[in-house]
């Protein structure tokens, strides 16, 4: 255990700058390290030792540091436990104190994650996995891979964290921690996602940027801007001749939609220029169309005052803010009507409409008829086309 995990037990040490112990099933010490000035707890205390070696056996997960709980650690499937703490506070700010207990919880996380991947001896992803729900491919079942293709040999899958961590610093439009996040330990490795290493980059490349590009949405990157970007890096993607630039393109496009992301939240910190707030603004109400909101929690969070959202909008648009979120339910309404069956009703409530009569009334407001005729009407129209 002590070979399979050195390396990260090490990087524990680094990050939280306070003792690490690994004992085996027998309590025999395999691993310690004690930053200097620190206390070794086995010596000083045994007792307190022991409490927090039993508080780690009683936990089905990795034990958090935390407010109330100043040691953490992870007990192995094959019963040796990882102690790590207390985190030595010395001269160092709270912050300082919090990031570093919030480092050391995550590469608890890690290590269990691959732990329960790689020493348990029925790992939970093996033949037999999904073989329940696979009649649903059964028609195409020819055409699908063996398990012994996809199933890693050697290490798991990267981490969910690790993954969580580069989406966020997108979201949150910080490039550099995206660029930390990538180059940080994945404990993992990438997918299988093809029978060549290049296509297998190239697609590799676009699962990251389809993912980056949602992250920068999240972060309040305008819909159309984000899938427009992520077009334009796929189909780099797609001219690549080796694996090398596809994996570049990929990596790469997390800190281009996270300078995006930045970008776009200075300009809102600053005065801004009438024509991109209404931008802005009709893309923030598009993404609200099937969430409950008003004028005021739009302009809140476009960091503007509603009245003079309004008056920009008008001058612009001809509409308040409240009636282009109407419109935009309407344009939705008006697309579910004719590609889709859904019911009117349905619509109504999917649209945040009181109840279907008020859907209709709104409806036939801005277009001048039913929903039910409009329906009819632009179906009639696709069927004459047809014959």
């Amino acid at each position: 255990m002590k070979t399979l995990f050195e390396p990260l037990l090490n990087g524990l040490y680094n990050i939280g700058q306070c003792p690490v112990f690994m004992t085996d099933k027998a309590g025999n010490v395999l691993f310690k390290k004690i930053p200097w000035g620190g206390d070794d707890m086995s010596l000083s205390n045994p007792t307190l030792f022991s409490q927090y070696l039993n508080a780690i056996k009683g936990s089905s997960c990795p034990l958090a540091i935390g407010k109330d709980q100043n040691v953490g650690g992870y007990f192995f499937p094959d019963s040796s436990i990882l102690m790590v703490g207390p985190v030595l506070k010395g001269d160092d700010s709270t912050d300082v104190y919090n990031l570093r207990a919030l480092a050391i919880n995550t590469q608890l996380d890690s290590i269990a994650f691959s732990a329960r991947r790689l020493v348990m001896e029925n790992p939970p992803l093996d033949i037999n996995f999904g073989a329940g729900v696979l009649n649903e491919l059964d028609e195409v079942k020819h055409l699908m891979p063996q398990w012994v293709d996809v199933v890693p040999d050697e290490r798991p899958h990267s981490s969910y964290l690790f993954e969580l961590r580069a989406l966020d610093a997108i979201t949150q439009g910080e490039a550099q921690d995206y660029v930390l996040a990538q180059n940080s330990n994945r404990n993992g490795q990438d997918g299988t996602l093809a029978y060549t290493p290049l296509r297998s980059a190239q697609n590799l490349g676009i699962c990251g940027v389809v993912l980056n590009s949602r992250a920068a949405v999240a972060g309040g990157l305008g819909v159309e801007q984000a899938y427009t970007m992520a077009d334009y890096l796929i189909l780099g993607i797609e001219r690549c001749t080796n694996p090398k630039d596809a994996a570049f393109i990929g990596f790469k496009s997390g800190v281009i939609f996270a300078r995006l992301v930045h970008d776009l939240k200075v300009s809102r910190q600053q005065k801004h220029p009438p024509r991109l707030l209404c931008q802005q603004a009709r893309e923030l109400i598009k993404r609200c169309i099937h969430i409950k909101t008003d004028r005021l929690v739009i302009a809140k969070e476009l960091g503007v005052n509603a009245d003079y959202l309004d008056r920009i909008l008008i001058e612009d648009f001809n509409v308040t803010i409240t009636q282009c979120l109407r419109d935009e339910r309407i344009e939705e309404a008006k697309r579910l009507l004719v590609q889709t069956a859904t019911p009117i009703y349905e619509i109504a409530e999917l649209l945040l409409f009181n109840h279907s009569s008020h859907f209709a009334k709104v409806f036939k407001s801005v277009t001048g008829v039913t929903p039910k005729a409009y329906r009819e009407r632009k179906l009639s129209f696709v069927a004459s086309a047809t014959i």
